[in-house]
């Protein structure tokens, strides 16, 4: 087996490890009552604590540097009525980040921010 079959069976094998994680950490935090907005593989399963226009928003921002929404588990945690944390995973990386939403939050905005300072990548 070559360098090239080597790197990339590592790379398959580290993706489904973070898959793995991913699966049980999105688990753990449903069971406290925190909900994904997005499924492991990208697909919407809940969308009442995010308005359609942060997702589009959202969308647009991964579209400008090149990455797809299955890139990343979304989770929405609510604080209260008004406010809620959004809480994003980088599948291939495993970093996460929390951002603050809600009523006149940017977190969209912020997520800019750390998709250009390479945040998720590095």
């Amino acid at each position: 087996m070559g360098n090239d079959e080597i790197l990339k069976r590592t790379e398959e094998g580290m993706r489904e490890s973070n898959k793995v994680l991913i699966r049980e950490l999105v688990r753990d935090l449903e069971e406290k009552g925190i909900s994904p907005a997005w499924a492991i593989d990208g697909e919407m399963k809940k969308l009442k604590m995010i308005c359609s226009s942060e997702l589009q928003d959202f969308e647009k921002e991964l579209k400008k540097f090149g990455l797809e929404k299955s890139d990343f588990c979304l989770l929405a945690e609510e604080k209260n009525t008004i406010a809620r944390n959004i809480i994003l995973v980088h599948k291939k990386s495993a970093k996460i980040k929390k951002y603050e939403a809600g009523r006149n939050s940017h977190w969209v905005v912020d997520f800019h921010h750390d998709l250009e300072s390479n945040f998720f990548t590095e």
